[in-house]
């Protein structure tokens, strides 16, 4: 589940959002433009849908900027067409908007989620899962999680239960892969998301660390050093989540490689990720 923010004051759209995405993700609503950007500044947010027309005329300005500030946001607009309208909505592609929703036309609950997911695909999940080619479903899925689900501070029985497996199943099945038990692993989730949000350079690893849940900065930092041997401003300039997810990765064929019985398996690839 990713977090999505909204900027939706029609409560029929932001009824028929929750239709699509039901349990998938969770919507943190905003009630302007403001709150908008402090909700996507200080929260996990990979996709933001608002309407253009909050406020009668679009604010391209504003998304401009929200797109340089946050220049890994997915941002869908959500509109009700009009003929007066066509040539504004050029101009949201030009100003960063990724995806359109056409009130009455794109918004019944399937085609609705399907432009979500496709927007999704673009943020850090599915780049993620571009990784983990030839695994094990469920530890494709126990890494997903643990990445979408970052802030919540999901505990290893939380895991468990969401993949509906025993833990120690669960921690049988991750190991076989190569992979580290549940606690570790979600700590590898948060790092990787916490990547992702330093990538965008205005963010600190103290205000990073508040919003993933870390008992301190301090703890991010160490956290940071134990698992990657690097701070938060190497990972940052060595290439945010794609150097984490390598990290994990590595971390993975070497046990893997240092396993005492060899076993057939498809080979987990070292990612070269476009984030």
């Amino acid at each position: 589940m990713g977090v999505i923010a909204t900027l939706l004051p029609q409560p029929l759209y932001i009824q028929r959002l929750r239709s699509a995405i039901r349990d998938r993700h969770e919507l943190q609503e905003c009630a302007d433009w403001a709150a908008l950007v402090r909700t996507c500044d200080r929260e996990p947010v990979r996709v933001a849908v608002l309407d253009l027309y909050w406020e009668r005329a679009p604010n391209f300005e504003g998304v401009r900027q929200l797109k340089q500030r946050l220049p890994r946001l997915t941002l869908v607009a959500y509109v009700e067409m009009s003929m007066d309208r066509g040539h504004a909505l050029f101009d949201a592609g030009r100003a960063g908007v990724d995806g359109l929703v056409l009130a009455g036309r794109d918004d019944s609950p399937r085609p609705l989620l399907a432009l979500i997911e496709v927007a999704e695909s673009k943020s850090l999940a599915g780049l993620v899962r571009q990784s983990l080619d030839g695994i094990d479903p469920m530890v494709t899925d126990a890494v997903l999680l643990a990445v979408t689900r970052a802030h919540e501070r999901l505990s290893p029985q939380g895991l468990a239960r969401l993949l509906a497996h025993p833990r120690r199943a669960v921690t049988q099945r991750l190991s076989a892969e190569g992979f580290p038990p549940p606690q570790r692993l979600l700590t590898w989730g948060r790092l990787i998301v916490a990547g992702h949000m330093l990538e965008d350079r205005h963010r600190s690893a103290d205000r990073i660390a508040s919003t993933l849940e870390f008992p301190s900065g301090s703890a991010f930092r160490n956290s940071c050093q134990r698992y990657l041997h690097a701070t938060p401003g190497q990972i940052r300039s060595r290439g945010g989540a794609a150097f984490v997810v390598r990290a994990l990765l590595r971390h993975v064929n070497s046990r893997v490689t240092n396993a005492t019985e060899p076993r057939s398996r498809s080979a987990i690839r070292t990612p070269t990720l476009a984030i």
